[in-house]
């Protein structure tokens, strides 16, 4: 289970986090909606344990993040797989070596040791999950951004993490991508069954892949329930989702 209790961060005068709580379920899916600037990366980065909350703790299996460091960081973040907003693949690398850049380095597969002779194959197996069947020997720079996507997912899921984070998965996208991106994250949820969390502004996205929604506005946790409820509060940014959609929920979770 994820915990943010009282959690505080600013930078200078900016006050980015402001007695933030939160609490995300193990083995669900909670995307944490908002807009830029309003602290959605900022939670990532702390539940990464890549910064350090002025005050609170980010709790990840009771552990406090903000009170880890050096090997013991290292160790906790081997249960942890986070995907980029821009996919992050190394460009000197195929897309094989990509997915397979984590069993190489470490060795290791659903906290288990794996033999490294069985990569080559777990990667063929990855990509082909993600649709990318074949494509073992391209570049990142061959793929376009919706394959790139898929290849830093097969990267990230690959080794089995025990949590998932992903950082606005769906942007820069077009809508059938986005869509195409949103169903390959939750067929892989349903698959593991880790827990996943992914921030994005996206609520076409959010409504097909959730299973609680968080609204984040200047730093606070306004608003969090399943889809359907969430779309019920009354709240000037609802409103707007509503407008986006035209109402149809129940089409978004169960049209594709």
């Amino acid at each position: 289970m994820i915990r943010l209790k009282h959690v505080y961060k600013s930078f200078g005068e900016n006050q980015v986090l402001k007695d933030l709580n939160l609490e995300i379920k193990n083995e669900e899916v909670f995307v944490l909606l908002g807009q830029s600037g309003y602290g959605k990366s900022v939670i990532l980065k702390h539940l990464m344990g890549l910064m350090k909350p002025d005050s609170g703790e980010v709790l990840i299996d009771d552990v406090d993040m903000a009170q880890l460091k050096g090997r013991k960081l290292y160790a906790k973040l081997l249960d942890i797989g986070m995907i980029f907003q821009m996919g992050a693949l190394f460009d000197s690398m195929t897309v094989g070596e990509n997915v397979a850049f984590y069993l190489e380095e470490h060795g290791i597969r659903n906290g288990k040791k794996i033999n490294k002779a069985d990569i080559p194959q777990l990667v063929r197996e990855a990509l082909e999950k993600v649709g990318l069947k074949g494509k073992e020997d391209l570049y990142p720079s061959d793929l376009s951004g919706g394959m790139r996507k898929r290849a830093s997912i097969a990267r990230t899921l690959i080794y089995q993490p025990k949590y998932v984070f992903y950082d606005e998965p769906t942007t820069g996208l077009d809508p059938v991508t986005a869509m195409t991106i949103a169903d390959l994250i939750l067929s892989q949820h349903r698959e593991l069954r880790r827990t996943t969390v992914v921030v994005s502004h996206d609520i076409v996205s959010a409504l097909r892949i959730a299973d609680r929604i968080g609204l984040i506005e200047e730093g606070e946790i306004k608003l969090v329930a399943p889809p359907e409820e969430f779309m019920k509060f009354d709240h000037p940014t609802v409103r707007i989702f509503n407008k986006m959609i035209g109402g149809d929920i129940d089409g978004i979770r169960h049209a594709w």
